[in-house]
């Protein structure tokens, strides 16, 4: 690969980062002068891989505190058109491989595999506890799967395009090299996210802090399962997070907000007004008239006086040329971002119930919560006799709205068409076009790695 992620690493020793909080910090790796490599007199003690670490936690920071969720949500039908040329690509699905947009979006999330690989490659030369030495590699593979299945969702076509997944993925990168990749075909790409956050799942602890503890990387295989269409093992993974005790749905519809961190399994945490890590979310859908704004059809199909979900957005310039639809989620001058969280895994577990056909009154029950919290009346609760049928159409409905701005709704996209065999269009381009990936960058293409077809889906 050609970003500078994946090139020779400078190390100039080490620098103080702050906390988990991920405060502002210097970049840790860099590219260097040619051939110079400081590795061996800055790592010296189990506190200097941590603060190594957290510059891979500092990087997923940035790029997950907002950006990488819009950059999944523009391809989907729940945005309209935006004022910003790169990201108009990305909408009208026809990403060009120049396109800064999309290629920085690219190297940051391997930025995040490399410096976590880092550390795993340089573990060696500090003397570790057998306990340090789980958690420091359940984080490296958490954050290794986390990353690569963003990006495999993203630059390639989804898992289930073809029947054996032989389809190209995305590069597949386990250590520090600086060589280049060649593609992994899907299958291989969710082999190996598997495996990272299987092991991770047994070498991490229950109780971590702001870092990743067990039932992240267990929530993760929830989505990597329910992606995959492994619905008894997404129920399963769910299942675990759910029964643990350690979380419980919150009695708001903002899930940006202090009062939903107790169904927080993993986020991105914001100190201060100047240590903002959810610019990525106020930057482009708070402003008066922000990038991100909502797509008018769909608003009208869920217009309802009795969901509470309803006051976070607000129709603009009503009844004028100009008029659009924006959300006041993100109003905060700052806000943790949850990347992870008890919600997503009631939604994963209520429809896997139903496509099993197991335990219906699990599901209903799973649904039931979600709609309690955000309708102030019971039209829309399933009865105690609902069918599966029924179950997966509610929760499909209440999924949508629930994670709206969250990335999740071309993820769906892309499981309904190519798992549940949908036909599924946005903007009349149907799930399986060209242009439903993302475009990598010029410079990753070589002799052993092509990029992706051009010339979108017209």
């Amino acid at each position: 690969m050609k970003n500078s992620t994946m090139k020779t690493v400078f190390l100039s020793g080490i620098i103080a980062i702050s906390t988990i909080t991920f405060t502002g910090c210097d970049k840790w790796i860099e590219t260097p002068p040619p051939n110079e490599l400081v590795a061996d007199s800055a790592i010296k003690t189990s506190d200097d891989l941590q603060r190594l670490l957290n510059s891979s936690y500092n990087e997923m920071a940035n790029t997950f505190g907002g950006f990488s969720q819009m950059m999944s949500e523009m391809m989907s039908d729940n945005l309209s058109l935006p004022n910003n040329n790169d990201l108009r690509e990305v909408y009208t699905h026809n990403v060009l491989f120049f396109n800064s947009t999309s290629g920085g979006h690219y190297g940051n999330l391997y930025r995040i595999i490399f410096r976590a690989n880092f550390v795993q490659d340089n573990m060696d030369k500090v003397s570790l506890t057998e306990e340090e030495k789980n958690r420091f590699t359940g984080e490296i593979k958490f954050l290794r799967a986390l990353s690569h299945f963003q990006a495999v969702r993203l630059y390639a076509h989804p898992f289930g395009y073809t029947p054996d997944n032989s389809h190209p993925g995305i590069a597949i990168v386990t250590t520090a090299s600086t060589k280049s990749q060649a593609r992994k075909t899907v299958k291989e790409a969710y082999d190996a996210i598997l495996s990272d956050l299987n092991d991770a799942q047994q070498l991490l602890p229950a109780e971590n802090g702001n870092y990743a503890n067990r039932y992240a990387a267990k929530a993760l295989l929830a989505h990597v399962y329910f992606q995959m269409g492994q619905y008894g093992n997404a129920a399963a993974s769910a299942t675990e997070v759910i029964e643990s005790g350690k979380y419980q749905l919150s009695d708001t519809v903002n899930l940006f907000t202090p009062k939903a961190s107790t169904e927080y399994i993993f986020a991105i945490i914001s100190t201060s007004a100047s240590d903002k890590r959810s610019g990525g979310y106020s930057d482009n859908y708070s402003p008066g008239n922000p990038t991100c704004q909502m797509d008018k059809a769909f608003y009208s199909t869920i217009a309802d006086t009795s969901d509470l979900r309803q006051q976070l957005l607000t129709k603009v310039n009503a009844g004028a040329a100009n008029e659009f639809i924006k959300t006041e989620a993100f109003n905060a001058p700052f806000f943790d971002v949850p990347l992870l969280h008890l919600t997503q895994m009631h939604l994963i577990r209520a429809e896997s119930l139903a496509k099993t056909g197991n335990d219906l009154t699990k599901a209903i029950d799973d649904i039931n919560a979600i709609i309690n919290r955000a309708y102030t009346n019971d039209t829309r609760k399933l009865a105690v006799s609902s069918s599966a049928t029924d179950i997966i159409a509610e929760t499909r409905y209440q999924r949508r709205i629930e994670l709206l701005f969250q990335g999740d709704r071309t993820n769906e996209i892309k499981r309904l068409g190519a798992i549940e065999g949908e036909q599924m269009f946005v903007r009349g381009h149907e799930w399986n076009c060209p242009g439903f990936m993302l475009q990598f960058p010029i410079t990753e293409q070589t002799s052993i790695f092509e990029i992706n077809p051009t010339g979108g889906c017209n």
